[in-house]
């Protein structure tokens, strides 16, 4: 009798917890957190919120969306149209720097880079911005562009758009790195997809992971030996830059990511006073940014890159940047 007691009551409370996570999972259709599909292909997206992307082809039931990409053989882009390309032969600005500058998910028109030479020619000076960004380059590849290129031609003014990973992070983060949600260390979970309740749990101890890894690595990457050797470069290619009589600026992207919380304010900080003390103009984007939700800035649910809003916002803080500090080249018609 009391065995059967034992069994009855163990059943009423594991039907209970069935009733109580049934309930959760109903509730969580209605007003969870979406999970978005994707697949380790960063630049496609099975999602078009502001209806800003293209559809590139159907898989299955589903719609593939993204751009199409032009490039040069260095992986420097290209404009969209070739009909439509501006020999960049004048320009006396040189962008370097990584996918940020690049532009993934962004048209090439809506680049920052692109904006701002518009803006330059709008006011009659006749150079544009060389956009030398690369997708994947960090500090080390960037000089080495930016020798590349300046042993071909003088550049009176170099524009580095520097992202929190241009260190290069200590140790391999798998999953969302707070930039690639579809990386290849990320995989789409279908029972995330089928069961709200199940996402919840992953969300959360997805959560503590980018707090006790992704983030603590950011803050390493910054720190000891290798940052040292990193500064180190940095002031080499400051060095470099004026060798060849020219002038560099940073553009400081921030993570798009909890950025009226940022989490990493402090090496915000670190490069400004390293900036300062090096004379070094550093235009930080994100008390523009943070104007902001950081889902408003991504290019995709799934890519936390700057969309075409964020990248006018940036167009617009360089601009009035260089304009007073007085950085734009004076012979900005060319030689």
């Amino acid at each position: 009798m009391a065995r059967r007691r034992r069994v009855l009551r163990a059943a009423t409370v594991l039907l209970s917890l069935a009733a109580a996570a049934m309930a959760m999972e109903v509730a969580l259709r209605f007003w969870g957190a979406p999970y978005y599909r994707f697949n380790n292909r960063s630049m496609e997206y099975y999602t078009n919120p502001r209806g800003y992307h293209s559809p590139l082809r159907e898989e299955g039931r589903y719609t593939i969306y993204g751009l199409e990409y032009r490039a040069t053989e260095e992986g420097y882009r290209l404009p969209d149209a070739p009909a439509r390309a501006r020999p960049d032969g004048q320009a006396l600005i040189l962008g370097l720097g990584d996918s940020f500058l690049f532009g993934r998910g962004v048209r090439y028109a809506d680049l920052y880079a692109t904006r701002l030479g518009d803006a330059l020619r709008h006011e009659g000076c006749g150079t544009g911005v060389r956009n030398c960004g690369v997708v994947g380059h960090d500090l080390p590849q960037i000089l080495d562009t930016y020798r590349k290129e300046a042993s071909k031609k003088r550049y009176p003014l170099v524009l580095y758009g520097f992202t929190l990973n241009d260190f290069g992070l200590p140790a391999k983060v798998f999953g969302s790195d707070l930039i690639d949600i579809n990386n290849g260390g990320n995989v789409f979970d279908r029972l995330r997809s089928a069961s709200k309740l199940y996402d919840l749990i992953r969300r959360s101890l997805d959560k503590l992971r980018l707090h006790r890894v992704v983030i603590e690595a950011y803050h390493q990457a910054f720190r000891g030996e290798d940052a040292a050797a990193k500064f180190e470069m940095f002031r080499r290619l400051r060095r470099e830059v004026e060798a060849r009589e020219g002038a560099l600026v940073v553009v400081l992207f921030p993570l798009l990511y909890d950025l009226r919380h940022y989490p990493f304010q402090d090496i915000h900080e670190k490069l400004a006073a390293f900036c300062e003390k090096e004379g070094i103009p550093l235009l930080d984007l994100l008390p523009a940014f943070s104007r902001y939700e950081a889902e408003e800035l991504w290019a995709n649910p799934t890519d936390h890159h700057p969309n075409e809003t964020a990248h006018g916002i940036a167009a617009r803080e360089l601009h009035d940047f260089l304009v007073k500090n007085a950085l734009v080249p004076r012979d900005c018609a060319g030689p």
